[in-house]
């Protein structure tokens, strides 16, 4: 066990006991997965806030459901399913960080630059609005 302490290093048990590292090629693989799972977790993120513009266009133009046929919605149905595997992927990079491992914790933020690069764009450009015209 790790103190609470910034340390470098390739030993480390990531999330699983059967995820353990204990070489230099283990911690550059486990980056390379973290990266990954960080830009996803910005993708998710972008998908999410794209699908919640789309919802919101589509209902200001057609006539107004009810509380309960919105909140039974199949499309409520999947925004719930979504935030619920984002806030997993969350907690598990908010762990991975907390080990406090400097190179994980670089691998989260080039995962989170990669990720907002490559799926938040529209937000800069403001392409929300126009996913639905």
């Amino acid at each position: 066990m790790h103190g609470m302490s910034f340390h470098g290093g390739f030993t480390e048990t990531i999330l699983f006991d059967a995820w353990r590292i204990n070489n230099a090629v283990g911690l550059i693989g486990s980056m390379i997965g973290i990266i990954l799972l960080t830009a996803l977790y910005e993708g998710l993120k972008s998908y999410r806030e794209y699908l919640f513009a789309r919802a919101t266009f589509i209902r200001k133009n057609r006539q107004k459901k009810s509380r309960n046929q919105l909140l039974f919605s199949g499309v409520h149905f999947y925004q719930t399913l979504l935030h619920v595997i984002q806030i997993v992927f969350g907690y598990f990079l908010m762990f991975i960080f907390m080990s406090y491992n400097y190179w994980l914790c670089i691998a989260i933020g080039v995962g989170t630059g990669l990720g907002y690069w490559l799926f938040a764009w529209e937000k800069t450009n403001n392409n929300y609005t126009d996913c639905c015209s």
